[in-house]
């Protein structure tokens, strides 16, 4: 019994009655739609998420296919680039080479490109990379340098991340916007009440008026 009374008391907008304004009826059917909304927002986000990751797994296959991975040699050296502007101070350069004598700071390198051309060029550190021994460096098909291709690990990743910051926006934005009219539906409430007290409330209290 007590639960039909919960029930009857929560659902009382939906029946005709005295008390009910057209005011409630709004906010009910409001309340319905932002229900139904909400349920909606992590489809949306769902297909964002979808949308990206066929659009990055797609430009991740075309980058697969446009870049390769082509061998370098070392050509110059920092600390060799040192010796031959000191001739002098080659013991020195080779002292100090000896403590830091990893080949992968040489930044002057030489690659042959997929078209057999040859390239030698000052290459970032960042660019290269390096299996057991050998240093290789991704090229385009004339040998230009390239950044690496788009893994498939990292295009989830965003897919995933887009598909949740599109799910948080949506149900971010329905809120806000519930909030926006529930304001306005209470003002034009308020409204209302003034409106009707403004024309009773002078007889309030007086005998024969009602009040």
């Amino acid at each position: 019994m007590a639960r039909r009374t919960r029930l009857t008391k929560r659902g009382w907008r939906w029946r005709r009655n005295p008390l009910r304004r057209r005011s409630d009826v709004v906010e009910a059917w409001l309340g319905v739609v932002t229900i139904l909304l909400f349920c909606v927002a992590p489809l949306a986000g769902w297909w964002a998420g979808q949308s990206v990751d066929r659009t990055l797994q797609r430009v991740a296959r075309t980058q697969r296919t446009e870049r390769t991975l082509v061998p370098a040699a070392v050509v110059q050296s920092p600390a060799a680039s040192d010796a031959t502007a000191a001739p002098g101070a080659a013991k020195a350069a080779a002292a100090a080479a000896g403590a830091d004598s990893d080949p992968r700071r040489g930044d002057v390198l030489r690659w042959i490109a997929p078209d057999h051309s040859l390239h030698t060029a000052k290459v970032p550190v960042g660019l290269e990379v390096w299996r057991g021994n050998e240093m290789l460096l991704w090229t385009d098909s004339t040998g230009v340098l390239v950044p690496p291709p788009l893994d498939n690990a990292t295009a989830t990743t965003h897919a995933v991340l887009a598909g949740l910051a599109t799910g948080s926006a949506a149900g971010g934005v329905l809120l806000v916007s519930r909030q926006v009219l529930m304001w306005r539906l209470m003002r034009r409430r308020m409204d209302s009440w003034e409106r009707e007290w403004a024309r009773i409330g002078q007889d309030w209290g007086r005998a024969g008026a009602g009040g």
